[in-house]
C-alpha cells in the first residue's frame, strides 16, 4: 500500500473535517450497542492525525497519528484485536492507555476501498480488558465496516455523476462558444477576402489558433490560464530558434485570464504575430519585440516592435487590422492605439479587468514580482 496513494484516496472522499452525518452515526451506535463497548469510532487516518468522522462515547474529534491504535489496524488484513492494551508492548505506554480515555480493549477493521486503499477503521473500544473477542463478534464488526464503505463509496459515485453532468454541460457551453467564434470569423473574413484560397488558408490558421487555446484551457480544467502561458502558447507558432531570444515578455503583474478573455487575446496575438512575421520584427534578424501588460484600475497591454520600417506603409483596412483596431477594444471595453513609428509597429489596448480576468478587480490575485523574461 503506497502511503501517497492512500492519502490521495482518503482526501478524494472529502470526508475529513466534514460535519457529522446520521448515516455514519447510525453504524457506530449499532457497533457500540451490539458489541457492548464503551466507545465506537469511524477513524480516518490522515498524514499526521486520526480524525473521527463518527464517534460514540468519546468527546475528542482527533488524536495524533503516532499514538493511534487505528494506524496499526490499517496495516492488517483482518480485524485487529487488542484484548489488554496495558499488557501489549505496542500500547502499554500509549497516552490513550495511561491517560484519558483509558483504553484497555480495542478491535478495529480497516475501511478499504475497492482499489485497495485503507482509509481508516471502524473500531470499538472499552475501558476494561476482554478475555475474548469471538469469531461472531469479528464478523459483525466486519459487516458493519462493509456498510461504512458502502456509504462512503456510494456518496463518491453520486458526486462523480454530478461532476460528469457539470463537465458535460460545461463542454456543451464551451463548444458552443467555439462554434460562435468560428462562425463570426467566417462571416467577417468573407467580407474582406476576395481570394477564395486565401480565405480558406486564413480560416484554417484562425481555427488552429483557437484550437490551441481550447487545449490550453482544457489543460487548466477550464478555470483560467496565466496570461504569461497564454502569450507563450499563442506566439509559439510564429517563433523560430533564432527569433525566440529576441522576443521578450515584460510585465509588472501576471494574472489569470478567464476562458472568454482567452479567446479575444488569442485572436489579437495571432494577428500581431502574423504581421510581425510578414512585415515586422520577426521578419528580420535584427528585429526586437517586447510584450508588456500591467494591472491597475484597468488592464493595459502593449506590443512594441523595434525594427526599421517604412512609415509610409500605414496599417491597412483588412480583416486583421479590423480585429486589432475595432473588434479587440470593443470586446475589452477599452481603447486601442495602432500606429507605425520610425522604430516599428506599436500596438496598445486597455481593458476592463472583468473582461479579461477570472475574477473581479477587488479579488484579483497578483504575482508580486516584476518579471522580464524571454518567451
Amino acid at each position: 500500500m503506497s502511503e501517497h496513494t492512500r492519502i490521495e484516496a482518503l482526501h478524494a472522499t472529502q470526508l475529513l473535517d466534514s460535519v457529522g452525518e446520521e448515516r455514519f452515526d447510525r453504524l457506530t451506535r449499532l457497533a457500540k450497542n451490539a458489541l457492548q463497548t464503551d466507545m465506537a469510532l469511524i477513524s480516518l487516518i490522515d498524514t499526521d492525525r486520526q480524525w473521527f468522522k463518527s464517534k460514540q462515547g468519546l468527546d475528542v474529534t482527533e488524536t495524533p497519528r503516532d499514538i493511534a491504535f487505528c494506524d496499526h489496524a490499517i496495516r492488517e488484513d483482518d480485524v485487529m484485536v487488542v484484548n489488554n492494551a496495558a499488557a501489549d508492548s505496542r500500547f502499554a505506554d500509549n497516552p490513550l492507555v495511561t491517560g484519558d480515555p483509558s483504553i484497555s480493549f480495542y478491535a478495529g477493521v480497516p475501511l478499504v476501498t475497492q482499489s485497495g486503499q485503507a482509509l481508516g477503521t471502524l473500531c470499538v473500544l472499552d475501558k476494561k480488558p476482554r478475555a475474548d473477542f469471538s469469531a461472531d463478534d469479528k464478523q459483525m464488526l466486519k459487516d458493519l465496516a462493509a456498510s461504512v464503505m458502502t456509504e462512503i463509496e456510494s456518496a463518491q459515485q453520486l458526486q462523480m455523476i454530478k461532476d460528469l453532468n457539470v463537465i458535460n454541460e460545461e463542454l456543451r457551453h464551451r463548444m458552443g462558444n467555439m462554434y460562435a467564434h468560428v462562425s463570426a470569423l467566417i462571416s467577417m473574413m468573407g467580407r474582406n477576402e476576395a481570394d477564395k484560397d486565401m480565405l480558406v488558408r486564413r480560416l484554417r490558421e484562425k481555427i488552429t489558433t483557437l484550437g490551441q487555446t481550447q487545449a490550453l484551457l482544457a489543460s487548466h480544467k477550464w478555470a483560467s490560464v496565466p496570461m504569461s502561458e497564454l502569450v507563450d502558447t499563442t506566439l509559439s507558432p510564429f517563433l523560430t530558434q533564432q527569433s525566440r531570444p529576441r522576443v521578450h515578455l515584460d510585465y509588472a503583474q501576471d494574472f489569470d485570464v478567464s476562458p472568454r478573455g482567452a479567446f479575444i487575446l488569442t485572436l489579437m496575438l495571432s494577428e500581431l504575430g502574423t504581421n510581425a512575421v510578414k512585415h515586422g520584427a520577426l521578419s528580420r534578424p535584427d528585429g526586437e519585440l517586447t510584450i508588456h501588460w500591467d494591472v491597475k484600475d484597468e488592464i493595459s497591454l502593449s506590443w512594441t516592435e523595434d525594427v526599421p520600417v517604412d512609415t509610409t506603409n500605414e496599417p491597412g483596412k483588412g480583416f486583421g487590422s479590423q480585429i486589432l483596431k475595432r473588434i479587440v477594444p470593443m470586446d475589452l471595453q477599452g481603447q486601442a492605439d495602432y500606429a507605425l513609428t520610425d522604430t516599428g509597429l506599436h500596438y496598445s489596448v486597455t481593458a476592463k479587468p472583468e473582461r479579461l480576468a477570472l475574477i473581479n478587480t477587488a479579488d484579483l490575485t497578483y504575482v508580486n514580482e516584476t518579471t522580464s523574461k524571454a518567451v
